[in-house]
């Protein structure tokens, strides 16, 4: 197997021109209802996915979420078995962001109290735990269960899960869980990027992540009280050092004005704040690719395509399932 992005970057190329026209979002508001979407999706390369999985759910939504899904997985183990050397190592770095997701997915159902089968529309498998392993862990009666069916995989987020759910048992705060998740998965990737083999502009990326992170948190939390930057602070970013979190928690959004974040200090709420943030993340994916067409950054950029186009899918298929007027729905799209 090739030890250099060269001939994974020209699979993800092939993989890109696979990604959805424009034109079958404007035809798919446009249909009737949900089963023209789901005649209209049969059509697309999610088709084999969508046929086994209507076998299995029949024709509702849990049909679509598990047909991209089980699309998505198969991508990434695509990708993973022409990899080896540094970009195994990159690759499978970049798909721990979906483990990260996964679990945080199956601890929000847990504490609203939900069933499995009502997390699995928020689930992308793709990172090291397998789908069937992920359902295993949703299965799991409460979060305390689900550290120990995750623990047995030997997950590089195993321990901190398992730390997280011992203290969300005696105090119930979701929040902590998971940004001690984040905590843990950032570890890992600095952790491997101390290494001092993996490239600049990849580290940078990790960096600006990990800034994204800590302004989120500062935002969620201002004007909750008393809260302790020692326990949400996540280290290891560039632009948003300590101080600047503080200014933040204080509710001083200036304090990101000679950042490339500038333009949250003029958002007007949560919502647009993190679109914001989810914008400059994509942008920067998208200059890593640009930057240097045989690196990391072309399998970055489209697996960020991959979740857009994901998020778009399950957003039309909800629309179009409870009757969702057009108007609102191409408005939710928009910002998806």
């Amino acid at each position: 197997m090739p030890a250099d992005f060269g001939y994974i970057n020209a699979r993800v190329r092939g993989l890109k021109a696979q990604l959805l026209a424009p034109e079958f979002y404007t035809d798919a508001l446009g249909a009737s209802d949900f089963r023209a979407f789901l005649n209209a999706l049969s059509q697309t390369p999610y088709g084999r996915e969508l046929e086994e999985a209507q076998a299995r759910y029949g024709g509702g939504l849990g049909a679509v979420d598990e047909a991209l899904g089980r699309s998505f997985y198969s991508t990434t183990r695509t990708l993973l078995s022409v990899a080896d050397g540094l970009p195994e190592r990159l690759l499978k770095l970049l798909l721990l962001r979906y483990d990260l997701h996964n679990l945080k997915a199956i601890a929000r159902a847990k504490h609203a109290e939900r069933e499995a089968e009502d997390v699995t529309g928020a689930l992308m498998p793709a990172g090291a735990l397998k789908p069937a392993v992920l359902e295993n862990i949703a299965a799991a009666p409460d979060l305390s269960a689900a550290a120990q069916a995750l623990a047995i995989t030997g997950h590089p987020l195993g321990r901190a899960f398992s730390q997280a759910s011992a203290r969300y048992a005696s105090e119930g705060d979701l929040y902590a869980f998971e940004l001690a998740l984040d905590r843990a998965y950032f570890e890992v990737l600095i952790a491997e990027a101390a290494s001092g083999d993996f490239p600049a502009d990849f580290v940078r990326y990790v960096q600006r992540e990990i800034d994204a992170t800590n302004i989120r948190t500062a935002l969620k939390v201002q004007g909750t009280g008393e809260v302790s930057a020692d326990e949400l602070f996540v280290r290891g970013g560039k632009e948003v050092r300590r101080a600047t979190f503080e200014s933040l928690l204080a509710g001083d959004t200036q304090a990101l004005a000679n950042t490339s974040f500038a333009a949250v200090a003029e958002a007007g709420g949560l919502t647009e704040a993190e679109e914001i943030l989810r914008g400059a993340l994509e942008s920067a994916a998208r200059k890593l690719y640009l930057r240097d067409p045989l690196g990391v950054g072309v399998v970055l950029h489209y697996l960020r395509l991959r979740e857009t186009e994901a998020a778009k899918l399950r957003l039309l298929a909800r629309g179009k399932f409870y009757g969702v007027p057009r108007a609102q729905l191409e408005q939710e799209l928009g910002s998806a």
